[in-house]
């Protein structure tokens, strides 16, 4: 499915564009109580978890019965993961995200520290049987970027499969979501807007949407391997005081990776009462690189810049800092009309580095691949923000922009040139 800074647009542009390996080590698994941990990478994230994750539970697990659980973080060096080794992300500093093996069962947890460091506790109840993915959305201060520790616990009983429901409108305690998305059927490989509006029992219009988390609602999705997830926010003015009410019609930017079938729930508060409204979509193939590319040439009436691809891995990442340098100095010069040019050349050159380099491993490829498809999304808001003369959201997706940009440079750093 993204990395946090502080605004709803950056927490959009980070996940759904994710395409990163499912590269899973060997498990850790408690005998005893069922509970797994996984050092992986996750489609969601561009570099692989600097963090370990494990879960316990206190005792045997049961659908229908509560349970109390241990969260262990460790970082990679062996030391515990405190609190103070992670920076708050939207009102928290660790978000669990936790989902069965049917996709729906789904839980948004936040943990509280626990008795010794690096250990964090939370409860919750499951309804399903088999094994829950657990997704740690972790910020921390020594990279300064969005990753997922993933975990999982086990239920005890025969797991569910997938139910491949389809659906783009609900009704939650009397509530009616409905996600339409600006192209249907949603297709894989670029952005586009996803809108959901919430109707109340009485068929009126809903705008007491309640700030949860530092926003009007979180949008969570799965792939139906769980392999992929995507934890967005409504594009916009975040809420800044509590009193704040939002509503009826919260609009997302979204990315799909990958085509098939995906599990989103949309998590609002109405009331004082949280809701979690399901929606099951098909996500269409992702379309040819050139298809979208010439598109986006004509929509400036051919006027962008071809971009010339250096020969090398080093002279390719020089020429997108010179890229870079210049849309710094459109924004800073107010010509903002000049931004998407260059966040264009930048973004085809670093397409053009899954050609150039060598000695990357199945995985790193594939980490590639989902970086420069985030940096893809990123050039596109960066077109939109631009063009719209917005010097606010332009300056800060592209901070988002150079992190993606710093998170490419670490994986294809020491790797020869073709």
């Amino acid at each position: 499915m993204k990395f946090r800074l502080s605004t709803a647009v950056l927490l959009a542009v980070a996940l759904l564009s994710a395409s990163v390996a499912n590269a899973q080590s060997s498990a850790a698994k408690s005998h005893d109580h069922g509970a797994q941990s996984h050092d992986r990478d996750v489609r969601g994230s561009s570099v692989p978890s600097t963090i370990h994750a494990s879960v316990v539970p206190a005792s045997g697990l049961k659908i229908g019965e509560p349970a109390t659980f241990t969260l262990s973080l460790v970082a990679k060096n062996g030391k515990p993961v405190t609190l103070a080794d992670l920076q708050v992300a939207h009102t928290e500093k660790v978000h669990l995200l936790v989902v069965d093996p049917s996709l729906t069962d789904y839980h948004h947890e936040h943990p509280k520290p626990g008795p010794a460091p690096g250990t964090y506790t939370f409860a919750l109840t499951p309804q399903k049987a088999g094994e829950y993915q657990v997704f740690a959305d972790l910020l921390p201060v020594a990279t300064n970027r969005q990753e997922y520790a993933v975990t999982s616990f086990a239920v005890a009983g025969t797991p569910a499969p997938v139910e491949k429901v389809k659906n783009k409108k609900t009704t939650v305690a009397g509530y009616t979501f409905e996600l339409k998305f600006e192209e249907e059927p949603p297709a894989a490989g670029h952005p586009h807007k996803a809108r959901m509006t919430v109707t109340g029992p009485d068929g009126k219009p809903v705008t007491k949407l309640e700030p949860v988390m530092g926003a009007f609602a979180h949008l969570v999705g799965f792939s139906e391997d769980r392999t992929a997830i995507a934890h967005i926010h409504p594009l916009g003015q975040e809420p800044g005081t509590a009193a704040e009410r939002g509503g009826p019609t919260l609009e997302f930017q979204t990315d799909f990776a990958t085509g098939g079938y995906q599990k989103l729930f949309a998590q609002v508060q109405i009331d004082g009462r949280p809701l979690f409204a399901p929606f099951g979509i098909d996500v269409t193939p992702a379309k040819p690189d050139k298809t979208a590319s010439a598109a986006e040439h004509e929509q400036h009436n051919g006027h962008d810049e071809p971009a010339a691809i250096p020969a090398t891995v080093t002279e390719i990442l020089a020429a997108v800092d010179q890229r870079v340098a210049a849309i710094d100095q459109a924004i800073a010069g107010g010509n903002l009309a000049k931004v998407h040019g260059e966040a264009f050349v930048a973004r085809d050159l670093l397409a053009a580095l899954p050609e150039k380099v060598t000695g990357l491993n199945p995985a790193e490829t594939k980490a590639l691949d989902a970086a420069i498809g985030r940096i893809r999304q990123q050039a596109g808001l960066l077109d939109k923000f631009g063009d719209a003369g917005d010097a606010a959201q332009t300056r800060a997706v592209l901070a988002r922009f150079k992190t993606e940009i710093a998170g490419i440079r670490q994986q294809v750093a020491g790797k020869p040139s073709r």
